[in-house]
């Protein structure tokens, strides 16, 4: 594995994600809950913000690839798109 040139820096929630990982959409919250998820591909995403309660997600439509949503996503219920974790 590479060495790290930022380890000695302090990681915050706007920092860089250090790992990722492709989501499956479904009823279940992702864990660990991401600092962010991306669109990988155009397509459709929706989701659960981390504060809403379940039944209450939002959704987006023909997003570009690179689409951030701009909130702390718990849960992907369905996407057309494909999705990945930002997370430290």
């Amino acid at each position: 594995m590479a060495t790290d040139p930022y380890a000695a820096y302090v990681r915050t929630p706007g920092s860089f994600g250090r790992k990722g990982r492709v989501v499956a959409p479904g009823a279940d919250d992702l864990d660990p809950v991401p600092k962010a998820i991306t669109c990988l591909t155009a397509g459709n995403l929706t989701v659960v913000p981390f504060g809403n309660d379940d039944a209450d997600t939002l959704s987006f439509f023909d997003v570009a690839a690179g689409f951030i949503p701009p909130f702390v996503v718990r849960r992907v219920t369905a996407a057309t798109a494909i999705v990945a974790t930002v997370e430290d």
